[in-house]
């Protein structure tokens, strides 16, 4: 049975109204369902931590076509968009990105191209001039050991873009001691290398921002920041907030998931830090290290991207109160973007394709076309029949398939333009 034109329409209908839920509404849900922990009374200072967002560039994914690599930049890109939007509606004081800002930032790659890969960060994590902003160094920025392919300038090309590898910030009455924890590894592999052990103590960065600390706030509280996380067993739990596994304790080419018992030792040991949180793993974790007798919660923050192997992106909420000294955190979840594309847009492509389909197989057959002969004329008395010709029609299969493209792109296209202007608004 013919299926009327209404279909089409209520099928596009739907379409732009998913689009719009699913692009729009559920970060606008997302960032509602946030709360900054309140401390009470008193001056509440907010600082918002981010992970990971490690922007691609197009070394990300050597095994796929130069089209199929610019289409994932375009994707997460806009996607990391739409989540610092939501985490900039929370109006923060105060931003520390927890490292890793670029997939290939430690790459070998031309001055131009770096500064270009620079400006794309910061095209799409724009922030206001007055509020600051705080980087640390991870191992995809900065590169790891004698890592294939990272260069030599990498560590200063990220001061001359990012600042200090190392900082000390006094925020709402707390320390905030934010480490180099790629140059702690490496330094750890060299005293491997050479049979030695962590007798020498703090490094010489960190002693002096231990030196500062004393000197600017030493009775504050301190909170520890790092890219990589510290030492735990590998089957320590990760609480009810993990999507999948725990922290392994591992290290390959450019990396280490945990910083050595040693070295985490001795940060435990100088600093003794009130809270410590970290990146690099992508997926939350929350553990306790128990250190002479003190139990010290570690966080260790989701990834902002979809591409990080994680299914709901996040970011961290942590309010400060300089008035009684106290500290409170809150983990926030962003959209499972890829779910939305997996169970909602593939089936719902898959339905308008076999509506336009079942559409063009019940089609009634195309009326025929006529046209008169030229040298017909309607003068009297000369007359002559008219002669008909029929023209050929196009095959069977050829109007099928005609049927079913005009079908799916009258489906299509209003939905693609309210998408398409959703990805322009973002970008701006």
């Amino acid at each position: 049975m013919w299926l009327p034109s209404y279909s089409l329409k209520t099928l596009r209908t739907i379409w732009v109204a998913i689009i719009l839920w699913c692009e729009v509404c559920v970060f606008i849900a997302a960032g509602a369902r946030c709360r900054w922990p309140d401390l009470g009374k008193g001056e509440q200072t907010r600082v918002l931590l981010v992970a990971d967002p490690q922007i691609l560039n197009e070394v990300s994914y050597p095994d796929r076509s130069p089209f199929l690599g610019t289409l994932s930049r375009i994707f997460v890109d806009m996607n990391l968009r739409k989540a610092w939007r939501v985490a900039k509606s929370m109006r923060p004081h105060a931003v520390i990105f927890l490292g890793d800002m670029m997939d290939n930032g430690f790459a070998d790659m031309h001055i131009t191209r770096y500064q270009e890969y620079v400006d794309r960060f910061h095209s799409i994590f724009t922030a206001s001039p007055s509020q600051p902003v705080y980087y640390l160094p991870g191992n995809h920025d900065v590169g790891l050991g004698n890592g294939r392919g990272t260069s030599q300038l990498a560590r200063s090309r990220y001061r001359a873009a990012f600042g200090p590898l190392t900082q000390h910030v006094a925020l709402g009455g707390h320390s905030l001691l934010m480490v180099d924890a790629p140059a702690l590894v490496d330094q750890d592999w060299h005293r491997e290398q050479a049979g030695e052990s962590r007798i020498d103590g703090l490094p010489q960065d960190l002693n002096y921002l231990k030196h500062l600390r004393m000197q600017h706030a030493p009775d504050a509280p301190l909170i520890l920041l790092s890219h990589i996380p510290l030492y735990r067993s590998s089957n320590s739990s990760c609480g009810p907030l993990r999507e999948r596994g725990s922290i392994p304790a591992v290290r390959g080419n450019g990396y280490q998931t945990q910083l050595s018992p040693e070295t985490s030792r001795l940060l435990l040991e100088e600093f003794r830090p009130s809270l410590i949180f970290s990146g690099d793993d992508h997926d939350y974790c929350e553990y306790t290290h128990d250190f002479a007798g003190e139990h010290v919660p570690e966080v260790t923050v989701k990834s902002l991207s979809i591409a990080m192997g994680i299914r709901q992106p996040g970011f961290q909420l942590l309010s400060l109160s300089s008035e009684t000294r106290t500290r409170a955190h809150q983990p926030c979840a962003l959209p499972d973007q890829l779910r939305i594309y997996c169970w909602v847009y593939v089936p719902l492509i898959f339905a308008t394709i076999v509506l336009a389909a079942v559409r063009a197989a019940t089609a009634p057959a195309p009326s025929h076309h006529w046209k008169r002969d030229s040298s017909y004329s309607l003068e009297l008395p000369a007359y002559r029949a008219p002669v008909s010709r029929q023209l050929p029609a196009p095959p069977r299969k050829q109007r099928y398939l005609r049927r079913v493209v005009e079908d799916v792109w009258g489906i299509a296209w209003p939905p693609l333009a309210v998408y398409a202007a959703i990805a322009v608004t973002v970008s701006w």
